[in-house]
């Protein structure tokens, strides 16, 4: 077993309040765990400090939702911190006619190359552009604390009340499915590795056994929720605890709604994994059983949010929190809405009403940055503060990483309206749009066909679960990532093409072009350069490369 503390960094910690001062480890490097670990109240604290697992050195959590969403096109980034303007690297754009003009980036390489490009320590370490090794480091950090946790908790050595020990577990083992459903729908391998000393497998095996991994940490955490009473005083203390003040939500989350959620993140992981063409009969009865007993609307799950005094949360300036990185009016921010993702609102939607406002004329961006004509909008999010949803300037509002009643309807309309029942699939689309206020005519009862029901599915999934770290997933799997050989891309795209690409007048101005874009993106990604340099691949282990 090869020692890698420094990417587990398991510690003990010794805080006491939901400060992000007290939420940081002590000696983030030593896996020994400290006296803290022999106490009642250093077990909680070190349980509450699985927060801090998704800051290490940045808000990872919060860089991992961003990327997914700008590889999914609901947001650009033309910015090379963090490799995001390399995440979605398209590769080419074809104007239509009477243009006619196929544009490749600028870089002239496409993403898959340019991220293997930048899987090096150097572009790791130094100019930190490698944009591979942020969701990886964060789902290993998480799984480090809960191995340290479960371990302490079944060593026996402080006797905690049976609840409390419960839920604890529960957290554990939830976290560990979280970290694994995570490596799994994003790199081709991973490892498995209940190490609390710091070192870890060489070998490495593929996503669908992580996949599996992760499933089975989530049922071994639905296992100690699901004897416990919802009243029960000493798990709602116990919630109190490990969860800060700034990610609660009201209602707390219930040992059932807890479960529920499980079973959501399990329906998620089967249809984010397999491109619906590889869906089988079989695969849609998995989803509609998983579903039916997944979260309803009156339920809340763990959440990702801000303190509005910026001190108490993970977030030290406002840049990291997706929220935060959105742009608004008073905030220009590094990431944008996409046209393509404005595109998908229907007409008369609240949501956009509500949610975004177009710049002036002189205001709209185009080809920012001069690094691709992807990276052009013509709208701003309005803040939360002012009545919009996902932006903000004063630390307003929480996001929805671990599922959503919304995501576990729309799973399960996908299914049903795969599987014939039309009817059963848009009435879960309008409910949905009902509950999140979007004021659309219903669509259950309108003699919609397969086609057009999928489209309603497809574009409000696009909407509702909105910068949820689910829009690459969606592309991935509807292949409008892949090479538009292979079937993908998406045609009739909206792009502002500034007029100095087509020679129309102004020549500062922009038109707003249907375009063919082919983004010819990983399905998943390799296993970064900090891991395989340290940690050499045994003989054994499945591909770390991706083809």
């Amino acid at each position: 077993m090869k020692k890698i503390v420094a990417l587990f960094a398991l510690a003990a910690v010794t805080i006491s309040s939901c400060k992000k001062s007290d939420l940081q480890l002590n000696n983030p490097n030593s896996p020994t765990p400290t006296e803290a670990l022999t106490a009642q109240k250093g077990i909680e604290n070190f349980a509450l400090g699985m927060w801090n697992k998704l800051y290490v050195g940045n808000n990872l959590l919060a860089h991992t939702l961003v990327m997914h969403s700008i590889m999914g096109d609901e947001q650009f980034s033309s910015v090379g911190n963090f490799g995001w303007r390399y995440v979605n690297q398209t590769d080419y754009i074809t104007i239509p006619a009477p243009y006619n003009r196929k544009i490749r980036n600028p870089l002239e390489l496409s993403q898959p190359a340019q991220l293997k490009a930048l899987n090096t320590l150097p572009a790791t370490n130094g100019s930190a552009t490698n944009a591979i090794v942020y969701e990886w480091n964060m789902a290993y950090y998480v799984n480090g604390q809960a191995n340290l946790l479960l371990q302490t908790l079944n060593a026996g050595v402080v006797t905690l009340p049976a609840t409390e020990k419960a839920v604890l577990t529960a957290w554990a083992y939830w976290w560990k499915g979280f970290a694994y459903s995570r490596i799994g729908s994003m790199y081709v391998s991973g490892v498995i590795t209940n190490s609390t000393d710091g070192s870890t497998s060489p070998v490495y095996v593929d996503r669908n056994a992580i996949i599996n991994e992760a499933n089975s940490n989530f049922d071994k955490a639905a296992a100690a929720l699901t004897p416990i009473a919802a009243n029960d005083a000493v798990y709602a203390t116990t919630m109190n605890i490990i969860i800060p003040t700034f990610n609660r939500t009201n209602p707390m989350v219930s040992p059932a709604m807890w479960v529920r959620g499980i079973n959501t993140l399990k329906a998620r992981n089967l249809m984010a994994n397999k491109k619906v063409s590889q869906m089988t009969a079989a695969d849609w009865t998995t989803v509609k059983t998983l579903t039916s007993a997944g979260l309803i609307a009156s339920d809340r799950t763990f959440v990702l949010g801000m303190d509005p005094g910026g001190v108490n949360d993970l977030t030290p300036n406002s840049q990291q929190h997706p929220y935060g990185w959105n742009s608004n009016k008073n905030n220009p921010g590094w990431v944008f809405p996409s046209e393509r993702w404005i595109q998908d609102f229907k007409a008369g939607d609240q949501r956009f009403t509500k949610g975004v406002t177009a710049f002036a004329a002189n205001e709209v961006v185009q080809n920012r940055s001069s690094r691709g004509l992807q990276y052009g909008t013509r709208y701003y999010l309005t803040a939360i503060e002012n009545g919009g949803y996902w932006s903000t300037n004063n630390r307003s509002g929480q996001v929805q990483f671990a599922g959503s009643y919304e995501e576990n309807a729309l799973m399960l309309a996908e299914a049903n309206i795969r599987t014939g029942d039309l009817s059963g699939g848009l009435a879960l689309i309008d409910q949905v749009r009902t509950a999140n206020g979007a004021g659309l005519p219903t669509v259950a009862g309108a003699n919609l066909s397969q086609a057009q029901a999928l489209e309603e599915l497809r574009s409000e999934r696009r909407i509702a679960l909105t910068y949820r770290g689910l829009a690459f997933y969606d592309a991935r799997r509807w292949n409008i990532t892949a090479p538009v050989s292979a079937g993908g891309g998406r045609a009739n795209a909206n792009v502002v093409v500034p007029n100095s690409v087509i020679g129309t007048t102004p020549a500062a101005g922009w038109t707003l072009l249907p375009c063919l874009i082919e983004y010819n993106y990983m399905d998943y990604w390799d296993v970064p350069v900090t891991e395989f340099s340290y940690n050499v691949p045994d003989p054994s282990s499945a591909p770390i490369v991706a083809n």
